[in-house]
């Protein structure tokens, strides 16, 4: 089984304590996984370390905060990848899973969270698996990076970017033996969204790290979740947005 296939035995999580990001990695991880969670120090984190170290695998911490600079961010892989093996043991697969909705008030810090610190850590995590020409890269987009709406607009926007940046890349990454997987979501019950009423196609994480592990042994680039998802973004798109219900404008 190559580097690029399930199930993968080191694993770097940005976003340790995303409920996406960690269901994806009960569905894709080997036995006995060595995992890196990386994010901000809090509880939440470390429960997350402690459910998967009873799950059987060897789990450790790496701090991450998305003010970091391109060098600062590249330093925080490399301290993962030590933590997982070192560079005598590839790292299998890097998951992109950091963001949050925001809010309207705050554009500068849902820009960030969910636009610049990400697309730094994506390009470091890029150069690290690059540099041992092989693994895997998962990155979390959104349904809303290819149909925005305005109550979402900043978390749209960031999401556009990520969502570009990756499609843009997959085909020099796949030059250098990375492979992309991009993946969009719509409605995901999550804490995050707890405040808002799941709309029809909702999904959950259980249900997206499912797809994501159908995905990579497919070998697809794309994913949305769930996959009728990607027809009723389609229409949305054609459809006038004065003829939709306010919440779909």
């Amino acid at each position: 089984m190559t580097a690029h296939n399930q199930p993968f035995k080191r694993i770097i999580l940005l976003g340790g304590s995303s409920e996406i990001g960690l269901a994806i990695v009960d569905q894709t991880s080997a036995p006995h996984a060595a995992i890196c969670l990386v994010g901000r120090s809090s509880s939440k984190q470390t429960a997350a370390a402690h459910l998967l170290r009873g799950k059987g695998h060897t789990v450790t911490e790496a701090t991450y905060n998305t003010t970091m600079t391109l060098n600062e961010t590249h330093d925080v892989l490399l301290n993962a990848q030590n933590l997982i093996g070192g560079t005598t043991s590839p790292v299998d697969a890097v998951i992109m899973a950091i963001g949050t909705m925001g809010e309207p008030q705050t554009p500068e810090t849902t820009l960030t969270t969910n636009l610049v610190g990400p697309a730094l850590l994506i390009r470091s995590s890029q150069r690290l698996l690059a540099s041992q020409g092989s693994g895997t890269l998962i990155v979390l987009s959104s349904a809303a990076a290819v149909r925005p709406r305005e109550a979402i607009l900043d978390y749209a926007i960031a999401k556009q970017g990520i969502d570009t940046l990756v499609r843009t890349t997959t085909a020099s990454m796949t030059a250098q033996g990375v492979r992309t997987l991009l993946v969009r979501p719509g409605f995901v019950s999550t804490p995050m969204t707890a405040h808002l009423t799941p709309p029809p196609l909702a999904s959950t994480p259980q249900a997206t790290g499912h797809q994501v592990a159908q995905a990579l042994r497919s070998g697809k680039s794309v994913v949305w979740v769930p996959k009728k998802m990607r027809w009723a973004i389609l229409l949305l798109r054609i459809l006038p947005r004065p003829v939709l219900p306010p919440a779909l404008r």
